[in-house]
């Protein structure tokens, strides 16, 4: 990036100098705490904003010099949290999963126990209704006698 840029604007049309820049202060790490004079009309995402600045002291000055130790190591310590944050999310969200697959699984399981408990429900009932046909029909024609229904003892 260069030292100083004069740039027209024609979506604008302005032409910045210093008169229409404001005082700015770099926050970007290589060049943090170093103030410069910018474009009032410059904005962060836009491609067709003027870009003129220029830097208002060489170096870092001693506010920037003092405060960027310490913004870099909460700087760092922020990203740490964040990688921590992240990789909490990821156990959780497999977790989830997990737990939704254990969940599935004892749906479908619970289904097939139901499946099975009406089928031997209706078994349950036809053998007794046969026991029932058969005990009516014994008595009815009466070859059976009672002492045939008995076990041996």
């Amino acid at each position: 990036m260069s030292e100083t840029s004069n740039y027209y604007s024609s979506t604008n049309g302005h032409l910045c100098d210093l008169d229409h820049c404001t005082l700015r202060t770099s926050l970007k790490l290589h060049t943090f705490g170093r103030r410069c004079y910018g474009c009032r009309y410059w904005s962060p995402g836009d491609d067709r904003a003027c870009k003129f600045f220029k830097w208002l002291d060489t170096n870092t000055c001693t506010r920037g010099t003092a405060t960027t130790p310490i913004v870099l190591a909460k700087f760092r310590r922020l990203e740490h949290e964040v990688e921590l944050a992240n990789e909490e999310l990821k156990q959780a969200r497999a977790m989830g999963e997990a737990a939704k697959r254990r969940v599935e699984i004892a749906k479908v399981t619970h289904r097939i126990f139901e499946e099975k408990a009406e089928k031997f429900k209706i078994v349950l009932v036809i053998s007794w209704m046969m026991f029932g046909v058969l005990l009516i029909l014994s008595t009815k024609f009466g070859d059976v006698r009672s002492s045939q229904m008995y076990l041996p003892g």
